[in-house]
């Protein structure tokens, strides 16, 4: 049940982040214009502020959209022992010197199927939950060792039998009480005063050792610290149990061309239901100089490509209404007509999988900047075994 609770949630963040960058889209695309547009003075003390707070904004939606499993999600055999002792030297220069790291790794450790920068993450948070624990003043004993994973055990964590790698992660802090304990991975869920924290470290915690097909546990005693196990499957009991997101294929590999002039690229279409979302967008597309004709939905897109032969270019949102999505358009484009490049943007997810969504659309992550625009309209896709020195990564 609490598995059901956490999806449902994941999928209300996933939602709400959508929402909530289309509206961050429209503040920054108003808000960057203005500071051109008015005296230094009044851009310190009104406007600098502001998009500051918008890009902070982004910042937590990306964290919500992580929560909701959506996230790009790279797994790769690692030895767990040597990535914590990496990580380890990382986070000593995120506490205090008062707060001493200590890590102890059994010498039989089995390699893992994980997420490198994703692991990283998720152990600075558990770090950063131990400091505020501990008031900056105490200890933290990180422990790795391998984990057999029976049948009593098996039904207790709804997991395959096997080998996995166990991160023990212990504080000497205030503990909680198990009233707290159930709640603690629950998105905006802080037992912190106000203003000390988002409430979704520890909810990024659990999302990506679920992404992981992992499980993740906590000991707590009020007044005696605190002891999260994480559990991690072996290479050996991945090759058994496909991930999550098995994702072989990453379709946001792209190449540089050099430089293209806009007019050269032919006529943008930009695909949007929502009005003020099209204004922003269309104000940054026409800035790089490139004309532009919009639409309200994939069926009025498809009848302009048909009427007007120089579009050259569809920039579409993914959640539309309609009779098809912006993935729905994407493939009707790509089979219909193949000459005509494709961009999706969107502010909740990041594609992945392979079935998805043809290997040469390129996606661009709501809000986004005038640069990344222009990066995704003056490259072309590469196919994935070519070129891989001169690819960059649009997200």
């Amino acid at each position: 049940m609490r598995s059901q609770k956490m999806d449902a949630l994941g999928r209300m963040a996933s939602g709400i982040s959508h929402d909530f960058n289309n509206l961050l889209t429209i503040i920054l695309g108003n808000l960057n214009p203005l500071t051109e547009l008015i005296s230094d003075e009044l851009v310190e003390e009104y406007v600098a502020p502001s998009i500051s707070a918008a890009r902070r904004g982004s910042s937590l939606t990306k964290r919500l959209v992580s929560l909701a499993r959506r996230e790009q999600f790279d797994p790769a055999p690692t030895d767990i022992g040597e990535a914590i002792t990496e990580i380890a030297k990382l986070l000593e220069s995120s506490v205090p010197e008062s707060l001493t790291i200590t890590v102890e790794q059994s010498d039989n450790l089995p390699i893992a199927l994980v997420d490198l920068s994703q692991l990283e993450m998720a152990m600075l948070n558990l770090t950063l939950n131990a400091r505020d624990a501990t008031d900056g003043r105490g200890n933290i004993e990180i422990r790795s060792e391998p984990f057999e994973m029976t049948l009593d055990h098996a039904d207790m964590t709804h997991l395959p039998t096997g080998l996995y790698v166990k991160i023990s992660f212990h504080d000497n802090g205030c503990g909680m009480a198990p009233d707290l304990s159930e709640k603690i991975f629950e998105p905006f869920f802080t037992s912190k005063a106000a203003g000390s924290g988002s409430g979704l470290g520890l909810s990024m915690v659990y999302g990506f050792v679920q992404q992981s097909n992992g499980a993740v546990f906590v000991d707590s005693t009020l007044g005696k610290g605190t002891t999260f196990s994480i559990l991690l499957p072996s290479v050996e009991l991945n090759t058994k149990k496909p991930l999550a997101d098995p994702s072989g294929k990453k379709l946001r590999s792209i190449e540089s061309t050099g430089a293209i002039s806009p007019t050269s690229s032919g006529l943008v279409l930009l695909v949007d239901d929502d009005i003020d979302v099209r204004r922003t967008v269309r104000r940054k597309i026409a800035g790089l100089g490139y004309p532009v004709v919009e639409a309200g939905d994939a069926d009025e897109a498809l009848n302009l490509i048909r009427q007007i032969k120089d579009i050259s270019i569809v920039i579409s949102d993914i959640g539309m209404p309609g009779t098809m999505d912006g993935i729905g358009l994407a493939h009707v484009l790509k089979s219909q007509f193949d000459e005509v490049r494709v961009i999706l943007m969107s502010g909740n997810r990041s594609l992945q999988t392979e079935d998805e969504l043809p290997s040469d659309v390129i996606f661009l992550k709501k809000p986004f900047e005038a640069d990344e625009l222009r990066s995704c309209l003056t490259t072309t896709t590469v196919d994935e075994d070519d070129g891989a020195e001169n690819r960059v990564k649009i997200e």
